[in-house]
């Protein structure tokens, strides 16, 4: 399988462009996680064996025990996607589609695009979606991941972020497809 799929161009009746995950980055993710849950097992470990000594033993004991939770969730995630891979960007003549992580809002349609850019957020290339209005995907989601996927556009300015980490096309690639397939779609209808 390849990291891309493509029927047609922008515009065209059987447009459809579907990115897979990137099969050299998610294991090292994969591999990160598994070092961070074990990190967190070890630091549990040494907080129980030091409880009746150390005051802080429990403040420790807690937050290792946060790190696996969060870090075993990555694991999972990570494996699930490796073992079996979906696309985790598709795009068509409907809008776009982001499955790229746990905070990935769904379906976005054209009509909510108003453009694409590749940047860099500190140490690794991000792909931001510009929308003309944000809550109403802000608004789509609820519960945890409504709160990580606002919490996540407060710190990057919108709600939809795609990592270089997570997608086998090049970030700078992606954000010039979109920007052509809302301004070829929206034309086109």
């Amino acid at each position: 399988m390849r990291g891309v799929q493509r029927n047609g161009q922008p515009g065209q009746r059987d447009y459809r462009l579907a990115i897979y995950p990137n099969r050299i980055r998610l294991p090292l993710v994969i591999l990160g996680a598994l070092v961070f849950v074990l990190f967190g097992v070890f630091i549990c470990y040494q907080a129980v064996t030091a409880m009746s000594s150390a005051p802080l033993a429990g403040v420790f004991l807690a937050l290792s025990a946060l790190a696996i939770v969060f870090f075993g969730g990555c694991l999972i995630y990570g494996a699930v996607r490796l073992a079996k891979p979906k696309p985790v960007v598709v795009l068509d003549n409907e809008g776009l589609y982001d499955h790229a992580s746990f905070t990935g809002v769904g379906f976005v349609p054209w009509r909510e695009i108003s453009g694409a850019m590749a940047d860099n957020d500190g140490t690794q290339r991000m792909l931001s979606v510009t929308l003309f209005d944000p809550s109403t995907v802000l608004d789509r989601t609820t519960g945890w991941r409504g709160f990580l996927v606002r919490s996540n556009a407060r710190m990057m300015g919108t709600p939809v972020n795609i990592s270089q980490n997570m997608v086998a096309m090049p970030i700078s690639q992606l954000a010039a497809e979109i920007r052509l397939a809302a301004e070829k779609t929206t034309t086109w209808r």
